[in-house]
């Protein structure tokens, strides 16, 4: 009877293996990055959105437009080829139903990017928009990428 109730117990403490966190990106990631995904998450439930889901393929989207920004030094959603986040997420087969970005440089913390996102109404708007329902977060050298997909049929 004890090893059955201490079964029970681990089976409820133990998340089901889904490849990811639901929330959160795992292990691997610039813990400037998880930080964040917890603030931007928190903040999210205190306005009555759901906690983002992190999806690692719109991550390395996100991801990968941060170091282009850094690598070919400029500072936009478009990049020097033209590229918008939309483009990127398709270049990279990643599909969904609606998609925003946010970008920011120069921020040393994740609890700054994200109050200097939530002073801005269109980055606000973005991390606040409920129908968005999964992210992915893009950091190198203070350039942030912050991608955010409704998924298709959601």
């Amino acid at each position: 009877m004890r090893w059955s109730r201490l079964l029970l117990l681990l089976l409820m403490a133990v998340p089901a293996c889904a490849g990811n966190e639901p929330t959160g990106p795992g292990a691997g990631v610039d813990p400037d990055v998880e930080q964040f995904v917890a603030l931007v998450n928190g903040h999210r439930i205190e306005v009555g959105c759901p906690a983002l889901v992190w999806n690692g393929a719109v991550a390395r989207v996100a991801q990968a437009h941060s170091d282009d920004m850094v690598d070919r030094d400029f500072f936009s959603h478009t990049n020097p080829d033209g590229k918008s986040p939309f483009d990127r997420l398709s270049d990279a087969g990643v599909d969904y139903a609606s998609a925003a970005e946010n970008i920011a440089y120069g921020y040393a913390t994740a609890e700054a990017v994200l109050a200097g996102w939530l002073t801005s109404p269109g980055h606000k708007a973005n991390i606040e928009n409920c129908a968005l329902t999964e992210h992915g977060v893009g950091l190198r050298d203070a350039h942030w990428t912050h991608l955010f997909i409704r998924p298709p049929g959601s």
